[in-house]
């Protein structure tokens, strides 16, 4: 392997007050998982695969969707209305977010650049903020798992 080795990228998103049409948009995040791995040098392994969530399935409506990339793969999960179920998480931490949000992870064996990766959920979904965390996960020689804030 070459010198610059991390460990394997796992790159988890999350954008707040988006586009709300956009979050809605099957076909948007289709296109969006379609094209990404191109973007970021990836090989697709088929088509994406792409949900619209209905108050029948879940209280949180949205879209979510998955592209399997030949190194792992790509997820999104879209909240046009924010989360609604104000349940406590794990850890007894209680996070409602009424905002037009989305989660996205991009986990791969193969190293790419997260900076692509942002300027495409930009351009998508319109976010006004996104945190993000960068983990290197499966380190050979040093500790197992590093978080950068970005």
């Amino acid at each position: 392997m070459a010198d610059d080795y991390r460990g394997w990228p796992h790159l988890m998103c999350s954008g707040f007050d988006c586009n709300k049409r956009a979050l809605m948009s099957c076909d948007l995040v289709y296109d969006f998982l379609k094209r990404l791995p191109d973007k970021i040098g990836m090989h697709r392994m088929g088509l994406p695969v792409v949900y619209r969530v209905t108050k029948a399935d879940h209280s949180d409506i949205g879209v979510t969707g998955v592209a399997i990339i030949a190194t792992s793969h790509l997820s999104i999960h879209t909240f046009p209305k924010g989360q609604k179920d104000g349940k406590k998480k794990p850890r007894g931490i209680e996070r409602r977010i009424y905002s037009a949000f989305f989660t996205f992870d991009c986990y791969s064996c193969k190293q790419f650049d997260p900076d692509v990766v942002y300027d495409e959920l930009k351009k998508a979904f319109k976010p006004k903020r996104i945190e993000t965390a960068l983990v290197y996960r499966l380190r050979e020689d040093e500790e197992l798992i590093t978080v950068e804030d970005y």
